[in-house]
Formats: C-alpha cells, structure tokens, sequence
C-alpha cells in the first residue's frame, strides 16, 4: 500500500471547531492505527456501492483537488464540509436527545494497483483511563467505528467504482447523501431479489444433485438468515451459514463454496450489504424436493431444526423411508 497523502482533521461539530493534526508528529500508534483502518476499509466485504450524483458536486471537486496535488486545498474543503453538514443533522435530531459522534476524519490518496482516495470518519469512544481512571474520549484500538468512502480511479481520472462502508447498523444517511452527495446504484429491493435468486442459481443448484443433504442444510440456513435478519452482509451472511458448517459428506467443497459466495456481488451485480426487503423472499424461497415421480416435498419457508422434523430411516428390506412429524399430515394418511 502506497499512501501518497494523508491527512487528520478532528471534527467537534458541538464546539464548532476543525483541528488539524499532522499524522507524523503523533509518533507510531497513531500510524499504526491509520494502517489498520485503511487495511479494513481496503479489505472489507460489508460494502455499498454509489454513485456520484455529478462531476460538480463540492466533495468530487476536492477529491480532484488532492488528485492534481492540491492536498491541503482540497481536503480543507472536505473537512469544512463535514462540519456544517454535521451541524445541520445535529440540529435535525436535537428535540431527540442524541448527539451524532464526535470523531476524526481521516483522508487519504494511495496506490494499490490502482490510484484510491479514501474519506473516512472514525467516531470517538469514552473510556476510563488506566493509571488515573479519569473518563477521556479517544480513538477506540480494537473495534473501530467509522464510516467511510473508497473512490477508485481509472487511468484517465475518471471514477471506476465508489464503495460507501459503516460500522453502524444502518448507513448514516446525513454522511452519504448530505455530505458526499452519493446516489444509489442498486435499491434494496433489486438487491435482495439478485442475491437470493443468485445463490440458487450460482450455488445452492449447482451442489444439488451430487451433495442433496448438504444442498438442503445450507439453502435452509440461508433462507433462515434472509427470514430473521433486517440487513445482508456479505460477512456475516458466510459467517451465519458455512464458517462452522460440518458438511454431511465428506469431500463436501466447502471452502470453495464460500469463496464463491464472496465473490457472488461484484460477478453479479449486487450489493454486499443491504436492507433486506421481506416482501421480495416470498416467492423466492421456495423449494421443491423430487421424492418420487408422484410426489414433491414443497418446502415453503425456512424450517427451524429441521433434523428434528424431517428424518430418513431404513428398514430391514433396505427400503429407504422418509419421516415427518406432521399431525395435519397423519390424519390424512392413517389407515
């Protein structure tokens, strides 16, 4: 990673106050802690992509100003800009009793095989100090909160992809659309239905007739992840589904598949991380199972222990059977 320009502005909308600070007199932590957050943003999977709404908007002209070399020109812009908009959605939510977080806001230009400039604000924490237990605010080491833009350039200046990434559960709407002036690429709608209708198609059918005990478990966690989550993300999604997944057959591709599934956004266009929108499952989830050339097993929602409710057993004559527990069920059939 070749960082051509950083720079530090601490942002206290509440004092109304912008505070340069040269990164390279605060010594090797704060180094070490810019490093490991452009290493998140830079790696991370839990990614929306946007949009510039123009080429004339306020924060694209600065981007293009540290571009040309005008470093402090054009992320003084940015800074300025962070604070007022702050200023007005802290207005917004006042008669709330919430305060949006103070914090810093962290911009860079560097090369990683290909020119990125990131924008980012990493939120400031209270915490007690250890020799005196004095409450102080700071930059939290571990888990970071930020939100943050990652513009990636072609070769002639002009913009091949913009990724919003944020820590928070929802994206704070005031940082991408009042402050970035971002439009979206793909709705939550259109996200929710490609990404369910592209794992059938991409993943779950292709293991289907080799791996059927497999293709059932993991398709059943997926719709159950889509069922009791409010949002996708890529991270979790894998994490949720396959990282402690025990495949039932042993040379079951596992690791391949969530390779797979990662990659599934940029390949197919759709976002990594999205709201996720329940009137769009519906008729998505739904799984027909052959069992013989009269009879479906129709499976039309994500089904909680499933091993508990649907079992396979062999008789003596090597008859192999399928149970359900099913009261509805057996009274229709009892004899």
């Amino acid at each position: 990673m070749n960082i051509i320009f950083s720079s530090l502005h601490q942002i206290d909308h509440f004092n109304e106050t912008i505070n340069k600070r040269e990164i390279s007199e605060y010594g090797d932590d704060l180094n070490k802690y810019v490093e490991k957050l452009l290493d998140e943003i830079v790696t991370s999977n839990s990614k929306r992509k946007f949009r510039f709404r123009s080429d004339t908007t306020e924060v694209r002209i600065a981007i293009q100003k540290v571009i040309d070399g005008q470093y402090d020109n054009g992320s003084e812009i940015n800074a300025s800009r962070l604070l007022k908009i702050e200023q007005k959605a802290q207005e917004k939510i006042d008669h709330l009793g919430k305060e949006i977080q103070r914090g810093s806001l962290f911009q860079t230009y560097l090369m990683q095989n290909e020119r990125i400039f990131i924008i980012c604000k990493a939120d400031h924490n209270e915490f007690l100090d250890e020799i005196d237990f004095s409450l102080r605010k700071g930059l939290p080491w571990k888990k970071r909160i930020f939100k943050a833009i990652l513009v990636k350039f072609n070769t002639d200046n002009s913009i091949s992809e913009v990724y919003i990434y944020d820590t928070n559960y929802k994206l704070s709407k005031y940082w991408w659309h009042e402050f970035l002036e971002l439009e979206e690429i793909y709705t939550d709608a259109h996200n929710t239905k490609k990404a369910l209708d592209t794992l059938d198609k991409k993943i779950f059918n292709p293991i289907k007739k080799e791996y059927p005990a497999d293709y059932m478990i993991l398709r059943n966690s997926a719709v159950g992840y889509f069922r009791n989550n409010d949002e996708f993300d890529m991270s979790g999604f894998i994490e949720n589904t396959m990282e402690n997944y025990h495949p039932v057959v042993e040379n079951f591709p596992l690791e391949t598949v969530k390779n797979k599934v990662a990659e599934l956004p940029d390949k197919w266009g759709f976002d990594s991380r999205f709201e996720i929108k329940k009137e769009e499952i519906n008729k998505r989830i739904i799984n027909k199972i052959k069992l013989t050339n009269d009879i479906d097993l129709i499976l039309k929602d994500h089904i909680k222990n499933m091993s508990d409710l649907i079992k396979t057993e062999m008789d003596d004559q090597n008859n192999k059977w399928l149970k359900i527990k099913t009261e509805e069920g057996y009274n229709y059939f009892k004899k």
